[in-house]
């Protein structure tokens, strides 16, 4: 986990978990931290449990699935992710999960780079701007309260080409941490704000899934268990 995702996840805590009474946070792809998210919410008085696929020595949950969590239901005061989500191959059913175990006006804080050389760990899939944090909070039932992509000098220099849209650059800037990284890291903050059993997300896949023969699903089926 490179210097600049440490930096902002350290940011994001002191400014929007600090306040907070301290309480129960998941960590989500917690295995190859080195401890750093564990340190840093623990030293705010935070209870953490790391959860990831495999076995090491900052993790604490390992799910047999890797779309569903053995965790029950709003368990959680706070779930966070660094450098996970572009190796996640259906990030969207992760974030209705990590929305399922987290609290009602709970928080997550989620980082992922916005570019960057493919590096599989052990697939790399995926880039996130700003707008992708936003369209997840509507997925999932969250407010996106924070977002900022660190964008790179050569876009820039491409609406540069553009008298037009020149006062774009100016603008873009005016939402970045930081100039010059090599990854280009996007910053998201959520609350969430409605049970995920309402989500937009979990109405899609109700849908999708009555629309499928009877046999597919199964017959009847229950609750989908989603709070």
């Amino acid at each position: 986990m490179h210097a600049e995702s440490k930096d902002y996840m350290e940011a994001a805590f002191r400014k929007h978990a600090a306040g907070r009474a301290p309480g129960l946070v998941l960590d989500v792809g917690a295995g190859r931290k080195r401890g750093f998210h564990r340190r840093l919410w623990e030293a705010g008085g935070w209870t953490y449990h790391g959860l990831d696929l495999a076995e090491g020595p900052n993790v604490d949950v390992i799910p047999d699935d890797p779309w569903h969590f053995p965790v029950d239901p709003e368990r959680y005061d706070a779930v966070i992710s660094g450098q996970m989500l572009e190796h996640n191959e259906f990030f969207w059913l992760t974030f209705l999960e990590m929305a399922r175990v987290l609290k009602p006006g709970g928080l997550m804080i989620h980082i992922a780079p916005s570019r960057g050389i493919e590096h599989r760990d052990p697939q790399d899939c995926w880039r996130f701007y700003r707008d992708g944090m936003t369209a997840l909070a509507k997925w999932s039932g969250l407010d996106c309260i924070e977002t900022t992509t660190d964008w790179a000098p050569e876009h820039f220099a491409f609406i540069g080409r553009y008298p037009r849209h020149t006062r774009r650059v100016a603008a873009l800037k005016q939402t970045m941490r930081r100039a010059g990284t090599d990854w280009g890291d996007t910053l998201g903050v959520f609350v969430k704000t409605k049970p995920t059993g309402e989500a937009l997300g979990m109405d899609y896949i109700r849908q999708f899934a009555a629309r499928l023969p009877r046999e597919a699903t199964g017959g009847e089926t229950g609750g989908t268990g989603q709070k």
